[in-house]
């Protein structure tokens, strides 16, 4: 009985140590202003692109894009993303485009805090900057 009771135990703490991988479900990136807006929604292995909420295009990732995403969102705390330092706020001014973006990982949703779409919190810059050149 001991000996049963120690191998389950084993497995128990075998399993709760592997660890869960990190792939996104979508990511959801939005810049708007006063009469322009623009989105980036990838979902699955589908990336859609929308000017002022009409698509204007939409595009198949790659094994190696969704791989590179998945790599960048793993450097992000993404517990934290709608508390990072915003560089500036020229949005509050129609001065640059409020931008968001949200990622849903695991099941869990996480919406960054906005930022002006041309000068993101330094923690987000590489992600944007990659969905950015997606749509190019």
């Amino acid at each position: 009985m001991n000996k049963i009771l120690l191998i389950c135990f084993s497995l128990t703490l075998s399993c709760s140590s592997i660890q869960q991988e990190t792939v996104f479900q979508r990511i959801n990136y939005k810049a708007m202003t006063r009469g322009y807006s623009t989105e980036i929604l990838l979902q699955d292995n589908t990336l859609k692109y929308f000017k002022n909420s009409i698509e204007s295009r939409s595009l198949t990732l790659v094994k190696e894009a969704k791989d590179s995403l998945n790599t960048l969102i793993k450097k992000i705390n993404l517990k934290t993303i709608n508390q990072l330092k915003i560089p500036s706020n020229k949005y509050q001014f129609d001065g640059a485009m409020y931008t968001t973006i949200e990622v849903i990982l695991n099941g869990e949703t996480y919406t960054s805090i906005g930022f002006d779409d041309d000068n993101p919190p330094k923690e987000l810059t590489s992600l944007v900057n990659f969905l950015l050149t997606l749509i190019k």
